[in-house]
């Protein structure tokens, strides 16, 4: 027997650096159990082939290995053999047949165990593979995205009275209304959105806001879009709006993709032990490490800045602890992923105020970002047309385990005019402290899209009250800081931007929270802006959370307006069909400003109502949000539908529904109901609950799991029916004992099989009144059994001593 370490040896050691680097997935809980093979003859021939059970430093690996015997009795392997068992292979070690030597190993012995078909390897630390534990989300059997066929029709109606108890104005002030309408299919997705208003006694007309088809390719992460979008763009780079074509990179389409360079986590284990992992304080891996180096790749992490803790356990329950920092940041890219956006169009302006003001001029518009590496991101964006030419390029990169940082020059040529841009970003975390901060400047007569094809805003003495001109200079820092109190933060934000037309202005901010009793929060913000003196504001109140939604608030506030006191009572109205929403709020001061509102989410729409009174000013509004879709052969009353939804037809009516184990109604007559909020592209669950079926209804499932296409509509029929023709039979032989259980059987022009359960019974379906069905015994025979059905609504009709011979 191959002897072990010693206990008393240091159980592990947790060499381990937050590092970027991925590796391959293999997890050591996957890994096959070991299998002798037949013994092999004691003379082993040259160039045989040992499958050979591989042990390291006196532990197995669990792992066979694949050997071959060379002429002078040494071992040698493929690379990838090596790999898998555990063992390093230098680059360019194999010979012409692809096999690399054990005895070319670096700090590697071995001696084989020929009677009992095992290899025992000594090795250095350095000398071995590192056992992968990969802790990425992995979606196994993803089902294919599903497009359906139909439309939606999404509207928010708003309604206003004039001032009350005005006897010189009329009531009803107007009503505007805001529509977003889509055509969809398997050939991708239109939709049309526009506004209207009625106002004064007049219609106001219609204004569309955009058009655009789009489909999308998940096996190829593609996007194409046609009409009205915005084109892709950097932290550096301004995008516009354009009317046109599009074809962008969209990692969307697959959630289980990680685009974000994850940390990476290696140590080395000197016996075998039980590896946990906390990410956050949250435990997020347990498993088994045999003896050895192993890596952790690709922890669950969220932006900024965190830390992980390893642990290592023996059997004995000593425990070697490793606390390590780390930083993970949307500004880079995992290595060899190239993620881009190429649009061809012209700009729009005038959006929501105008239907079709286009810029006469084609604009051409190409971003990029590339992952050279986990420690290095690549950027370039170019854009131009008719006399513009604008390009740029960038780089980011993290700063070791605390934050990351990028930097970017542009340049462009207008006019006869050229300019230049720099940007630069950091972000950094450590110890609670968090800082963020970016700095862009614009040199010489710099210019992009948007500030050429754009329209300035005059005032009636035409001085330019707004410009699309890109700002001269911006500079931004947010400070979070640490706070000697549990449950409180303290935050400082310094944002200074100088225009295109040399107008200045720096803000500051300040903002406090911090938790007290029972949930409650006291907080207090304030901001200033340094080049005006009338422009400044500070709060500070207690917010109080109480039962069943519902939260209490009160503050002060001071401001040019002057000083007023704020109270606030709401309840939160909840995503269910009858949820209720309210809430009461008054501002007192030098101006009161009192109102009282109140919504309700019905199973066709959402519904609200306001009143407030402004000084002497006292109006109502009211407010109707919803959406009619028409799919799965129907036409559907409901709820904003702002992405996927599904159609489900249970079969039966008043069963209850729910997606993702959330309750969302029942079915209507015709055992159908329109279920929304689903998630493109994303798995989503839709059950129903069975206990309100009748005992005879056939249910073939409970759960669906489906991935709907872009904003789609799908159809999911759980296919339940009720008085079902179906009988739980019990089939005996001719001496009266029961058929044994597994045995398979089939009805006579029965399209499924049974299979005979315990106690000789089997639910057998698709019956007539009279029936014949042939059961294989398992000594090879067959026999047949004969017996008429009669279904019995609301009950389980059961047959008894069938006889199968």
């Amino acid at each position: 027997m191959p002897k072990l370490p010693s206990r008393a040896a240091s159980t592990a050691i947790i060499v381990a650096l937050a590092t970027f680097t991925p590796c391959p997935a293999v997890n050591s809980q996957e890994l096959p159990a070991v299998t002798n093979p037949e013994k092999l003859d004691p003379v082993l021939p040259a160039g045989r082939s040992l499958y050979l059970e591989v042990f390291i430093n006196d532990a197995s690996t669990k792992l066979i290995g694949n050997f071959t015997e060379m002429p002078d009795g040494g071992l040698a392997a493929t690379p990838q053999e090596l790999k898998e068992v555990g063992l390093k292979s230098p680059e360019g070690a194999a010979d012409a047949g692809g096999l690399v030597r054990l005895d070319q190993l670096a700090d590697v012995s071995f001696q084989i165990d020929e009677a009992a078909q095992r290899l025992y390897v000594t090795a250095a630390n350095d000398s071995r593979e590192a056992r992968i534990v990969d802790l990425g989300l992995r979606l196994q059997d993803r089902p294919a995205p599903q497009s359906g066929y139909g439309a939606v029709l999404n509207y928010s109606l708003f309604a206003s009275s004039n001032t009350l108890f005005d006897g010189d104005n009329e009531l009803f002030q107007g009503i505007s209304g805001g529509f977003d309408t889509r055509v969809f299919s398997p050939y991708g997705t239109l939709g049309q959105s526009f506004i209207a208003g009625y106002s004064d006694g007049r219609f106001g007309g219609f204004t569309r806001l955009n058009t655009t088809w789009s489909y999308s390719d998940p096996d190829r992460l593609m996007t194409y879009r046609a009409g009205d979008f915005v084109s892709g763009g950097l932290s550096w780079t301004r995008p516009v709006y354009l009317g046109g074509i599009q074809a962008q990179r969209n990692f969307s389409l697959r959630s289980d993709l990680v685009t974000l360079p994850l940390p990476s986590f290696g140590g080395t284990a000197a016996v075998p032990s039980t590896l946990e992992v906390y990410t956050q304080n949250v435990r997020t891996y347990s498993g088994d490490i045999q003896p050895g180096p192993f890596q952790v790749t690709n922890l669950p992490v969220f932006t900024g800045a965190g830390q992980a803790q390893v642990v290592l356990r023996d059997s004995l329950g000593r425990e070697t602890t490793a606390t390590l920092p780390f930083y993970a940041s949307n500004m880079l890219l995992r290595q060899g992923l190239l993620d881009f956006s190429v649009e061809a169009g012209m700009a729009r302006r005038n959006f929501g105020i105008a239907s079709d003001d286009y810029d006469g001029r084609i604009m051409g518009v190409a971003t990029a970002r590339y992952g050279q590496s986990d420690q290095l991101t690549l950027e370039a964006h170019a854009e131009g047309g008719a006399d513009l030419i604008n390009g740029g390029i960038g780089a980011a990169f993290p700063l070791g385990p605390y934050g990351a940082a990028s930097a970017a020059v542009a340049g462009s040529h207008h006019d006869g005019r050229t300019g230049s841009l720099v940007d630069a970003s950091v972000e950094f975390g450590y110890d609670g402290w968090a800082v963020n901060a970016h700095m862009q400047r614009a040199f010489g007569g710099y210019e992009d899209i948007a500030s050429v094809t754009a329209q300035p805003v005059l005032d009636p003495d035409d001085f330019a009250r707004f410009s699309a001109g890109v700002p001269r200079a911006i500079d931004q820092v947010t400070l979070s800081v640490p706070m000697p109190i549990d449950f409180s933060s303290l935050n400082l934000s310094y944002t200074h931007l100088k225009s295109a037309e040399g107008e200045t202005s720096q803000i500051v901010g300040l903002s406090y929270s911090q938790s007290i009793f029972k949930r409650s929060t006291l907080y207090a913000t304030a901001f200033a802006d340094l080049d005006d003196d009338s422009s400044y504001g500070v709060f500070a109140g207690l917010s109080i959370p109480f039962n069943d939604d519902i939260t209490a608030s009160t503050g002060v506030e001071q401001g040019p307006d002057g000083f007023n006191v704020v109270a606030d009572l709401a309840k939160s109205e909840q995503a269910e069909v009858g949820s209720i929403g309210w809430r009461l709020r008054t501002s007192e001061g030098e101006t009161p400003n009192r109102s009282a509102s109140v919504s309700y989410r019905a199973l066709f729409a959402r519904l609200a109502a306001a009143a407030q009174q402004f000084d002497k000013d006292f109006r109502v509004t009211g407010q109707m949000d919803g959406a009619i879709a028409v799919a799965g052969g129907g036409v559907f009353a409901t709820n904003r539908i702002d992405d996927a939804f599904a159609v489900v037809d249970v079969g039966t009516p008043d069963v209850e529904v729910l997606h993702q184990n959330r309750p969302v109604g029942k079915t209507d007559s015709k055992g159908r109901i329109l279920v929304t909020g689903l998630n493109s592209y994303e798995l989503n669950t839709v059950s129903i609950d069975p206990k309100n079926l009748p005992v005879d209804a056939d249910v073939p499932t409970t759960k669906e799991t489906v991935v709907p296409a872009d904003r789609n509509g799908v159809v999911l029929k759980f296919g339940v029916s009720e008085a079902a023709q179906a009988a739980l039979v019990t089939l005996v032989d001719a001496s009266g004992t029961p058929l044994e259980a597994g045995l398979p059987g089939r009805l006579d022009g029965g399209a499924e099989d049974f299979v005979v359960g315990y106690d000789g019974q089997a639910y057998i379906k698709g019956l007539a009144r009279q029936n014949s069905v042939l059961v294989d015994r398992g000594d090879g025979s067959s026999c047949r059994a004969n017996f008429p059905f009669e279904a019995v609504r609301g009950r389980q009709v059961t047959i008894k001593d069938v006889v199968c011979q």
